[in-house]
Order: structure tokens, then C-alpha cells, then sequence
């Protein structure tokens, strides 16, 4: 399984998966956005429907507890999650990073999350990424959604490096109420997000928030120095 469930909650990292077990930095990223697809496939499987022969006096009680034991091991996940996308570190090391860099949020594992969750793609167009806002599940949201704002060199297209924006977005809104009059504050994210904080992150997809929302996008770009670490992740990866 992709993750382990504490307080009903799921928790999903990067420690072990594709990459292997300790994974760190990109691969740390890889990892996390392969378990949490993991997780997210867990979520569409109803898989706590029962067999419907199998509780009848035809069946033997083997197969009825055999039947009992894969619902338990089968059910779906809690709908509340916490990811980590990125290694936590140490209270000095934060200290520092805040002071020195302004953010406590490793580059290149975040890079790594944001390539994998796009399907190992460097980008795709905005059409691309602007497909899933047309499934079934967005059909009644009431608002025209896309992902513009996260387009920061205005090419037509999202990167990694953009794509990074929209986790850390998550991960602020995770830990604070929403945007201040200085936008958000990146020294609050701490390499993880909440569903909470993703949900919260949408209102950037809101056509009607675009000119706000592509503002402080550019601003977090800046602020993370992403341009720099996307040259770094292309070097390594």
C-alpha cells in the first residue's frame, strides 16, 4: 500500500517507493507523487462491495471468511490526507534556510513530485493542463477553471517549475487561513499539504482570480528561485 492511515487520515511520503526505500531529494519527490497516485486510484475503487454469492448457504464458511478478510484489506482510504512532498529537516536547518533563503522548501524534491505528478512530462500546454477541469466530477463547480495563473513566463504552456507553484500554494493554505495583503507567506510551508490546502489552492484555478492569482504565482516563482533549480533538476534528472 502508498500510505498508512493515522487518525483517519492518510499519510503519504517519499521515503520508499519507485526509487527505492531512503529515497532523497528528486527521488524523495518521486516517490511521494507515486504514492499519492497510489492513493488516489484507491479512491475510485469500491471495493468494499461484496461478492454477491459469497454470503449465501451455497458457500463454505472458508469462503466467507476469505470473502470478510479482503473487505477489510480492500477498503477504500479516508478522504482526509496529509503528503509530504519533500524530506523534513531538522529545527536548525529550518532556522537557517528561513534566514538565508527566505523558504524552508527543498528545491529539487518539490521539482521531482511536480515532473512525476505530471506524468514525467518537463510540459505540457495549457489545453493539457486544463483537461481534467473538464471531467464529471468538476461538471457543477459553478466557475470556469483553468490553469493559467501558473503559466508564469506567459509561453502557452506549464512546466515543472510552475507546476511546483500550485504544491506550495497547497502547503501554505495548509498551515494559514488564506492570502494576506503581502500574498502568501512561503515561510509557512514545510514540504507537505493537507487535502484542506489543496482544496484551497483552487480558487488559483478560478478564471475570475486570474490577474491576483498569476501575481502572486510569479512572486512564489521568484521567491522559491525556481528557474535556477529547474537548470539544477534538468542537469540530475
Amino acid at each position: 500500500m502508498s500510505y498508512n492511515v493515522a487518525n483517519n487520515t492518510a499519510q503519504i511520503n517519499g521515503k520508499t517507493g519507485p526509487k527505492g526505500p531512503k529515497a532523497k531529494g528528486i527521488n524523495y519527490g518521486i516517490n511521494a507523487a507515486y504514492n499519492h497516485l497510489g492513493y488516489i486510484n484507491s479512491l475510485k475503487c469500491d471495493t468494499k462491495t461484496p461478492k454477491p454469492d459469497v454470503f449465501t448457504k451455497n458457500s463454505t464458511p472458508e469462503d466467507m471468511e476469505a470473502e470478510l478478510k479482503r473487505l477489510e484489506s480492500e477498503t477504500t482510504p479516508p478522504l482526509n490526507f496529509i503528503l509530504r512532498y519533500a524530506p523534513k529537516k531538522n529545527a536548525i536547518s529550518v532556522f537557517f534556510n528561513r534566514l538565508f533563503k527566505g523558504h524552508n522548501i527543498d528545491t529539487q524534491a518539490l521539482l521531482g513530485f511536480s515532473c512525476a505528478a505530471m506524468g514525467n512530462k518537463q510540459a505540457m500546454t495549457i489545453e493539457e493542463a486544463d483537461a481534467p477541469f473538464k471531467d464529471e466530477a468538476f461538471k457543477d463547480i459553478g466557475a470556469k477553471l483553468t490553469t493559467k495563473a501558473f503559466d508564469v513566463n506567459d509561453d502557452g504552456k506549464i512546466d515543472a517549475s510552475e507546476e511546483a507553484v500550485s504544491t506550495v500554494i497547497a502547503d501554505v493554505l495548509s498551515k494559514d487561513k488564506g492570502i494576506n495583503s503581502k500574498g502568501l507567506d512561503i515561510k509557512k510551508a514545510d514540504g507537505s499539504y493537507t487535502n484542506d490546502g489543496e482544496n484551497k489552492m483552487m480558487m488559483f484555478c478560478n478564471e475570475e482570480n486570474l490577474e491576483i492569482a498569476s501575481m502572486i504565482t510569479k512572486d512564489m516563482h521568484a521567491k522559491l528561485g525556481l528557474n535556477k533549480a529547474q537548470k539544477e533538476f534538468l542537469k540530475n534528472n
